[in-house]
């Protein structure tokens, strides 16, 4: 739900007139800025990701955990807008994709994987962010699950390992999204950050 919510936002934000200069931009009146200019390739490129994340819904939905991160696989291979160049939303829909498809991979007990996809992901979130702190979670959980496994196979030093290590990624997903809540309230508070 997050991740369509994040979706539908940047989507409307775009739909509404949002500024963008560039190749697939059109001028569009809008009441707000009339010949305001409307980027129609990155608007479909999130009308894509939307409809690949609905489809992995009604997949997992159905019991189709391969299905729904063979959507996910989609997304994340999918054509880029602007010949691939490094636009913010869509570093941001690739994030999250690679989030959703490491969250999939782990719930069919793919741990490799799922650890392969966090990892992927984070070439997209690189500062402090929301998506990074979700894909650190990822990490986090996937060492969890590694820990699991490894205590399953009487490995207990080597899950004792994997324990210390998932509590320090989940810790270090508390100290970005402290970060990100911090920065919002300073720009709401004009600048003012509260203590850290």
């Amino acid at each position: 739900m997050r991740r369509l919510l994040a979706l539908v936002v940047l989507g409307s934000a775009l739909a509404g007139g949002a500024v963008t200069a560039g190749v697939g931009c059109t001028r569009r009146d809008t009441p707000d800025d009339p010949g305001a200019v409307v980027d129609t390739e990155l608007l479909a490129y999130l009308s894509e990701a939307r409809a690949l994340h609905h489809q992995a819904d009604l997949k997992k939905q159905n019991g189709d955990l391969a299905g729904a991160a063979a959507a996910m696989d989609r997304l994340v291979a999918a054509r880029r807008p602007h010949d691939g160049r490094a636009v913010p939303e869509v570093e941001e829909v690739l994030a999250d994709a690679h989030a959703r498809l490491a969250e999939l991979r782990l719930e069919r007990g793919e741990i490799a994987a799922a650890a392969d996809a966090a990892q992927k992901g984070l070439a997209h979130a690189p500062d402090v962010s929301y998506f990074r702190g979700h894909l650190v979670e990822m990490q986090g959980l996937v060492e969890e699950a590694r820990a699991a496994e490894l205590a399953d196979a009487g490995k207990a030093d080597e899950a004792s390992r994997a324990r210390t290590q998932a509590i320090q990624l989940l810790e270090d997903v508390v100290r970005i999204q402290d970060q990100v809540i911090q920065r919002s309230l300073g720009a709401r508070d004009g600048g003012a950050e509260g203590p850290r």
